[in-house]
């Protein structure tokens, strides 16, 4: 719509960079009506009808702006037929008239396709610049809220201000406004400190009190997945701990846990952590697809145990071979 609003804004004689967004056309294109600016969506209409249907109107001259503009969203999702029904159109457009085609999987696009077009990549949005945003807003609409909170939402939103958005806004409803717990909950997330229990059951090689928290966590009404999640964000801040002591926007868990994950990362070695990832990185489908997966979720962390022993068990071997080595030295 941008796009479509810098070639035809009205205040100006040809395309600008800026459009003014105060003119008519500016106005229609923001609200969706504008007659020549033409949103399809590829994933409903894939067929080689719909796109014919799209030729056939692309012949006509546009009625108000200077360009018509056809945006076609995720354009992957034509077939095969539909997309060299296209392709002739797109080689010989009529004049004054503009194909934007967006996905989110350009690879699937076809190559002739992709040959005949300008290609921009969108990169993700910052966490830093997604933060910045969503405080600009929360104090122009006057919205409660807590640093920590917007800086998980951010995080959360994967580079998306789109998404960023629309969680503050459900958010800002909310009887407290947006806070840690909130975004937590609304995420379906475990709090980093109700997991605490768990990591020190496992550093500390306890199988009664690693069951007891992970019914206790499941009984809160935490899901098994959510559960593994948690455990996993904050096993890879502890990797991440043990090399470097500095938070960052690399870390998944908040400012206000590093003093405890400081705790943690003394109590665990790298080459561990490194090993519990190993054994961990398929249960997330096998819990997705599991009729129990709380079972499953408790059976794979108990087997954490096992890692943890057999490092144990290989210290005392190594021990008792260096006190054999040095015996034999002093016989000798």
């Amino acid at each position: 719509r941008i796009f479509a609003k810098s070639l035809n804004c009205l205040k100006y004689h040809k395309p600008n960079q800026l459009p003014c967004n105060k003119c008519e056309l500016c106005k229609n294109i923001n609200n969706g009506i504008a007659l020549d600016i033409i949103e399809i969506d590829a994933a409903s209409n894939t067929g080689v009808d719909n796109i014919r249907e799209i030729i056939e109107r692309a012949n006509f001259s546009p009625t108000q702006a200077r360009w018509k503009v056809y945006v076609i969203d995720e354009c992957h999702m034509l077939s095969t037929a539909a997309s060299n029904a296209l392709l002739k159109t797109i080689e010989e457009p009529p004049e004054k008239v503009v194909f934007i085609l967006a996905t989110t999987n350009p690879e699937r696009v076809l190559k002739t396709i992709q040959s005949r077009c300008q290609k921009f990549d969108f990169k993700r949005i910052s966490t830093e610049n997604i933060f910045k945003h969503l405080l600009d807003i929360c104090q122009k609409e006057s919205i409660t809220f807590e640093d920590e909170g917007i800086k998980l939402i951010a995080k959360r939103s994967n580079g998306g201000m789109r998404d960023a958005q629309r969680l503050l806004d459900q958010l800002s409803l909310m009887p407290r406004g947006i806070t840690k717990d909130n975004v937590e909950a609304l995420l379906g997330e475990v709090s980093e400190r109700d997991l605490i229990g768990l990591i020190y059951s496992l550093i500390n090689n306890i199988p009664e009190s690693l069951i007891k928290n992970c019914s206790d966590l499941y009984d809160a009404g935490n899901e098994p997945i959510a559960i593994l999640e948690g455990l996993l964000n904050i096993t890879r801040d502890l990797l991440l701990k043990t090399i470097d002591n500095n938070y960052s926007d690399l870390f998944y868990t908040s400012k206000d846990f590093q003093p405890e994950l400081e705790k943690l990362s003394k109590l665990i070695k790298k080459s561990k952590i490194i090993k519990w990832h190993k054994y961990l990185k398929n249960l997330e489908y096998q819990i997705k697809n599991s009729n129990q997966p709380r079972l499953w979720l408790e059976i794979n962390l108990t087997s954490l145990l096992e890692i943890n022993n057999e490092d144990l068990k290989g210290a005392q071997e190594l021990k008792k071979n260096n006190e054999h080595l040095i015996s034999e030295q002093e016989l000798k």
